[in-house]
């Protein structure tokens, strides 16, 4: 379980790809940079859902009808530590971005990792403390704001 955390935590890291195309759209500075930062992004998020496709694949429970937790049927302790994360990338990519997690482990053919991403968004206590929409844009926003003031 720690293991996972670990190693997975940070494959659910979306703000590098919002934080580029808003700079792509605000239209500051070199344009071809800022696509090659979204670009790169994006390929780390990328890695991110492969890597944690693999550590399920080999770790995990298997696929064969026992659930798609980590450990099968039982919502462990690491999808409680990962779900706010995954809960974000999913909700805050397609909003800011034409990226939407689970469409691109379906492109990339990350079966374990979609279905894993799906049983923890459909968890009734993940659910429940969830974020809206709203707030959690309206958290990208004043951050995204913030990190504009900085320059």
């Amino acid at each position: 379980m720690r293991l996972f955390t670990e190693l997975c935590g940070s494959s659910f890291s979306y703000f590098p790809i919002v934080r580029a195309a808003a700079a792509m759209r605000a239209g500051d500075g070199n344009q071809e940079e800022q696509q090659q930062q979204l670009e790169q992004a994006i390929e780390e998020f990328k890695k991110g859902l492969y890597s944690v496709n693999t550590f399920l694949e080999k770790m995990g429970a298997s696929n064969s009808g026992d659930g798609h937790f980590l450990f099968g049927e039982q919502f462990s302790l690491a999808e409680c530590n990962i779900a706010p994360f995954v809960q974000r990338a999913c909700n805050v990519l397609p909003s800011c971005t034409d990226i939407d997690p689970i469409e691109m482990c379906e492109e990339h053919n990350l079966t374990r990792t979609k279905l894993w991403i799906e049983s923890v968004l459909a968890r009734p206590s993940v659910k429940t403390t969830e974020l809206s929409k709203e707030q959690t844009m309206q958290g990208i926003n004043r951050m995204l704001e913030r990190f504009a003031s900085m320059k």
